[in-house]
């Protein structure tokens, strides 16, 4: 039987559309062998990757909310009775019912600084998970330092109690044909939720004219209303779909109001795409200074920097981030030995 050290159990009742998702996926495709990695609380229609080595999902994720988190905290309990480390993808009440230690992975505290769009349920939630996370976490691990800096700030987190990780920007599929077809070459959007700026997009449409908006909605076409002349809505992609489309851009364009990190950006930047990002810090961290910074959140400032995106040479491939090989190494390291939990 492997020691303690050697096994973690990943939390991922918090997991669903999205770049956490990806993180998930990539994780278990590059967790180092001779390490087991056992996922509790997986999304329903989530699969092991085919490569991934000693990588195991005990439980599914299952009916609503609080389904979900009430059978997690059970499966943790129990995987978690003879010890071993947990990593938790991202704050949740199923922390509860861990036995051991925990790390958990903080994305962003957007619920506290940017919330609009967000229900009185979710941000109920969010702030009972958050607090418990701060509350029981051994270690907090932060994907930027402005989300280092936002928890000291807001949860009074001292830097001694937490690091920063930077997800993996490489792609695991290869791009291929675009699933972006048409005469105009287009802009691609990352719109999965309210804060990522997409109304200054469909805005800015009128001042583009020679291109084509292509909104990714993450599964929900909904989202953001009708389709509209120079605006198209794209459903959820697979991961060889979305590397083909973001690789077949003009540019990927995050005007987003607020971010914890920026994954789309950094990718984009790894496939040569010249990506526009909005004044948000942690895009600047994402991308380290290559990518095309608005001025302000305003259509016309978007439309701007779009122009000098696209006017200038494509950026060299994986100018951004680093491969998700040296993420998963970075995070079994900062994972360490199993210690004791070191409370509020």
């Amino acid at each position: 039987m492997p020691s303690a050290d050697r096994v973690t159990v990943l939390e991922a009742s918090g997991v669903g559309p999205g770049g956490i998702t990806r993180v998930l996926t990539e994780l278990a495709r590059h967790w180092p062998a001779g390490h087991q990695l056992r996922i509790v609380a997986a999304p329903a229609d989530w699969e092991v990757p085919a490569s991934a080595a000693a990588v195991s999902v005990l439980s599914a994720q299952s009916g609503g909310r609080a389904a979900t988190i009430t059978g997690a905290a059970a499966a943790l309990r129990r995987a978690t009775a003879a010890g071993s480390r947990v990593l938790s993808l991202s704050p949740s009440l199923a922390i509860r019912g861990s036995r051991a230690p925990v790390t958990t992975i903080m994305h962003d505290l957007a619920f506290r600084l940017w919330p609009h769009g967000l229900s009185p349920a979710v941000l109920q939630y969010r702030r009972l998970s958050y607090r418990t996370a701060v509350d029981r976490s051994a270690r907090l691990l932060c994907v930027s330092a402005r989300t280092r800096h936002d928890l000291l700030g807001v949860y009074g987190v001292g830097y001694h109690r937490t690091a920063v990780w930077h997800p993996g920007s490489d792609l695991s599929t290869a791009p291929g044909r675009s699933p972006v077809t048409g005469e105009k070459p287009y802009l691609l959007v990352a719109g999965h939720a309210a804060h990522k700026g997409v109304e200054l997009a469909i805005e800015a449409a009128g001042l583009l004219t020679p291109y084509e908006i292509v909104v990714l909605t993450g599964g929900k076409p909904d989202l953001w209303g009708p389709p509209r002349p120079g605006v198209r809505f794209l459903g959820r992609l697979t991961d060889a779909e979305y590397a083909a489309a973001v690789a077949g851009a003009a540019a990927v364009l995050m005007p987003s109001h607020f971010e914890g990190y920026g994954l789309p950006a950094a990718e984009a930047l790894r496939l040569g795409t010249p990506v526009v990002i909005s004044p948000d810090p942690a895009l600047l961290e994402a991308t380290a200074g290559a990518a095309v910074r608005m001025t302000t959140w305003t259509a016309e400032a978007l439309a701007d920097a779009v122009r000098a995106a696209v006017a200038g040479p494509r950026p060299a491939t994986a100018g951004a981030g680093r491969s998700w090989q040296e993420a998963t190494d970075h995070l079994v390291e900062l994972l360490g030995p199993v210690a004791t939990p070191a409370g509020g």
